[in-house]
């Protein structure tokens, strides 16, 4: 990752842009230049905001960025700081498909089930049927910000030898405010409130989850360059330090309890070491050998009570090595083709951890075996490439389609699975202002007998279904896009672009009734470029996106259950919005 390039002449930057929905964006950029042929200094400043495509669904972000950089013939040393800021306002529980599809009686069942409050329920019957959001609360929002501190290295030893190293500190920290209606005193520790004769053990209430964490670590490489041979050393230390905790700071009925009160507190502590060796080598004129060799341990511990007052005490450790090696082979000057293999390793993250159910299985680390074979062509008015690949997994984390209390996705393990499928790409030059770019995956993505646990609210258990192979959740078998460019004047660009993504089922079961249907999405992209006598360029540009008014759903969630011998489910789909506008001014001087 690069973060910006040295500019050698000093300029500035105003870029603007307004759309639908309210929606508008700045920002402002400058930079020195290279000052005395050594320094140089760049800063951004941003802005975003915007009312949403769905109900209150605001957002306002800002961010800065300050970079000031030492450069020799040899030596370069940098220094960055950035910052971003957001607050959004929460609409991560999608819209129930029984709202989509304008089922009145499906919508009753939300109340009747004791999923939704007679009020919430009679203003989703209310609501439009692609932009209802359940949350109403005037603040119901997602807050934080995030501030990174980084020093960059590089110094050129001589010819053959260069060195890299980085330090980086990150502190995030923020909130999710909820209001809840009727909520238990005793499940936020808070005492009964007795009234007379009248005991209160319930009250509406506003609490606020809170993130506070800290990552900071050290990053390096050692990078050798010779004729036939390129090998780099590197590796990195990193330590992640995050608190989590939740603080009540309103309730109807508190009693003597003071507002801000704190119920729950864990802490999740990851420290990462790895280091890696990657070597090239020019076997022959046309064949170069390649070996990457990682080695990678993880230290994870929490501690601490959950949000649902269960003790989340536990540690685990884990020693990986990746391996990757493969051949490229150029039979002439315009084809490649490559072979490789690799193993990865991945282990689980906080949420897969916190989110498992109370009795069941650890979450285990997953290993991957990635088989790669690609031929690639290209020539002055065609290109194209193709790549096979056969991923298989052994205990691969997979999302089951449904989301935690923060909106976060839930993922577990699946003992076999594999995913496999072919990646074309091609491009061909039409005419001198005429051209088209494409790419499509085509491919298969599977679970060896899986296994479907549902909620039995009859006997307060789970019912098992062994359901052999099923398709793997969000893993559409076809995926493509198309961009058209035509340039009918020298500064003068015009784009249609097309996404089709095919049928995906949201959860692991492969079943009908959970889907996201595929849709084909088309915009066109308009950017013109001139210059004055005040600015060194002025480009304007369009974007009209989703341009025959598409109806789809990107996304979903669905939780499952048995109720009076009969299964029902609750869900949220993420519609998209319709045909949709950005008109942007961009003042470079």
């Amino acid at each position: 990752m690069q973060t910006n390039t040295l500019n050698k002449d000093a300029y500035g930057e105003y870029k603007t842009a307004a759309g639908t929905f309210n929606t508008f964006k700045n920002t402002v950029a400058a930079g020195t230049g290279l000052l005395n042929g050594k320094f140089a200094v760049d800063a951004r400043l941003s802005k975003i905001t915007s009312d949403g495509y769905i109900d209150r669904a605001n957002s306002n972000l800002k961010s800065f960025f300050v970079s000031a950089a030492y450069y020799s013939e040899n030596t370069i040393l940098k220094a960055n700081i950035f910052s971003g800021f957001e607050e959004t306002y929460q609409a991560w529980n999608g819209v129930p498909s029984v709202r989509l599809n304008n089922d009145l009686e499906g919508m009753q069942r939300y109340e009747d089930h004791w999923l939704y409050s007679p009020k919430q329920t009679q203003e989703m019957i209310n609501s439009d049927s692609r932009t209802y959001n359940l949350y109403t609360y005037e603040n119901q929002v997602d807050h934080y910000q995030q501030d990174n501190y980084q020093l960059h290295f590089s110094h050129k030893l001589n010819r053959s030898w260069n060195i890299n190293a980085s330090v980086h500190y990150t502190y995030g920290r923020g909130y999710y405010e909820n209001y809840k209606e009727e909520e238990d005193l005793a499940d936020y520790k808070l005492p009964n409130i007795v009234v007379g004769s009248e005991t209160i053990e319930s009250t509406d209430l506003v609490n606020r989850k809170w993130l506070d964490n800290d990552f900071y670590g050290v990053t390096y490489s050692i990078i050798y360059n010779e004729n036939k041979s390129d090998f780099i050393l590197g590796g990195g230390i990193s330590k992640y330090d995050g608190n989590h905790f939740g603080n009540v700071i309103w309730g109807q009925y508190l009693g003597n309890v003071k507002p801000n009160r704190e119920w729950y507190r864990n802490n999740g502590v990851k420290k990462d070491y790895n280091i890696y060796a990657k070597y090239n080598y020019l076997v022959a004129e046309k064949i170069n050998l390649f070996v990457d060799l990682q080695y990678r341990q993880i230290e994870y511990s929490i501690k601490g009570i959950d949000d649902d007052l269960r003790d989340l005490g536990q540690s685990h450790d884990f020693n990986f090595f990746n391996p990757k090696l493969g051949v490229f082979y150029q039979p002439t000057n315009n084809q490649k083709l490559y072979l490789s293999f690799a193993v990865a390793n991945r282990e689980p993250n906080r949420s897969t951890y916190v989110d498992k159910a109370p009795n069941g299985k650890t979450p285990q680390h997953e290993t991957l075996h990635d088989w790669e074979l690609g031929y690639n062509f290209s020539s002055s008015n065609f290109s194209f490439s193709a790549n096979y690949y056969f991923m298989n997994y052994k205990n691969q984390l997979v999302l089951t389609g449904e989301i935690n209390d923060v909106g976060a996705p839930i993922m577990v393990n699946v003992d076999k699975s594999f995913r496999t499928g072919i990646e074309l790409q091609a491009g061909a030059k039409i005419s001198n202002n005429f051209q088209w770019n494409g790419n499509t995956t085509f491919s298969l993505n599977k679970i060896y007998n899986f296994t479907e646990y549902v909620d039995n609210w009859d006997t307060w258990g789970q019912e098992v279904y062994e359901l052999g192979t099923t398709d793997l959740a969000f893993s559409p078998n076809v995926v493509a896009n198309s961009q058209f460019v035509f340039t009918p004047a020298k500064k003068f660009n015009l784009a249609f672009v097309s996404s089709f993504v095919g049928k995906q089922f949201i959860d692991n079961t492969s079943n009908e009734d959970r889907t996201l249907k595929a849709y084909f999405v088309n915009s066109i992209n308009a950017d013109y470029k001139f210059t004055t006598n005040i600015f060194e360029e002025i480009r304007l540009h369009l974007s009209v996106n989703n341009l025959f008014n598409e109806k789809y759903e990107s996304n979903a969630w669905v939780y499952s259950y048995i109720l009076g011998g009969e299964r029902f489910k609750m869900d949220g789909y993420f519609p998209q919005a319709g045909i949709h506008f950005m008109f942007g001014l961009d003042f470079k001087f």
